[in-house]
């Protein structure tokens, strides 16, 4: 990795948010996978979007593990998003697009992403469905996966899980792609919501993100701590081993989904 690269991979792990600064509240995030071919298309997409689109992306590449990749300046310099090497810890925030690094795998956890190394050391190995999955579980109905040119099946199974969580699934045109084996997989599947060409994907993004509850962060969250110790004092549920931060993400899920309920009470 050059030494560019680390610099911006540490500026990256320097901007960690706080509990209170977390940027995740209402966020949607958009997992982008590829491979043969897909360069191309990601840097058509990109370039398609904004500097404020209020999203996040993350971007799934197969990379050859044994040399070193360049996609972050390559895709930096055609778009208008902060543009930085996936680092383990960093959370998540707007605007900015993560790049996978060569060899590794990649979940998000409490708005924040997780870097290891691949479970499947023979046979196939599938980081785009690694990370749909984790997208699904912890954004739910703000999960959005984008399928580009490739070969193979990588991000089917993934993409159904968003799906399920009712977020939204985008594959590339088969026809306008290099390599249409990987749209062409997800569309077979039954999971795909539109078969687009890649100019027309960012207007779809915005249109959905346009779509989703956004959630103010609660000012009682704060005493978190008071409310646990009077659930476990009034109530048969103990949630003092739960993650905060899994207390706050399902809160956050439950206001999206019932926002009139929330209105009523204010």
């Amino acid at each position: 990795m050059s030494d560019s690269v680390s610099r911006q991979a540490a500026a990256t792990v320097a901007t960690r948010a706080t509990p209170d600064q977390q940027p995740s509240v209402g966020l949607c995030v958009v997992g982008i996978g590829s491979s043969a071919g897909g360069l191309e298309a990601c840097r058509k997409l990109l370039g398609k979007l904004p500097a404020d689109t209020g999203m996040a992306y993350i971007l799934i590449q197969h990379l050859d593990p044994t040399h070193e990749s360049l996609m972050v300046p390559l895709l930096a310099n055609h778009c208008k998003l902060t543009v930085a090497w996936a680092v383990d810890g960093a959370p998540i925030a707007p605007d900015h697009l993560y790049v996978i690094s060569p060899g590794t795998y990649l979940a998000i956890a409490d708005g924040a992403l997780q870097v290891s190394a691949p479970h499947a050391h023979h046979g196939a190995r599938l980081p785009f469905d690694f990370l749909l999955h984790s997208l699904a579980k912890n954004y739910g109905a703000r999960a959005v996966g984008v399928v580009l040119s490739g070969t193979g099946s990588d991000g089917a199974l993934g993409l159904a899980d968003i799906k399920a969580q009712g977020g939204l699934v985008i594959a590339q045109d088969p026809r306008e792609a290099a390599f249409g084996g990987m749209p062409r997989s997800a569309i077979d599947a039954g999971v795909v919501d539109a078969v687009l060409p890649v100019e027309k994907i960012p207007d779809a993004l915005q249109r959905f993100n346009a779509r989703i509850p956004r959630v103010p962060a609660v000012p009682s969250i704060d005493f978190l701590p008071q409310i646990i110790d009077l659930l476990r004092s009034k109530t048969p549920h103990d949630f003092t081993r739960y993650k905060t931060g899994t207390l706050r993400r399902r809160i956050e899920r439950r206001m999206a989904l019932t926002p009139k309920k929330i209105g009523r009470l204010e």
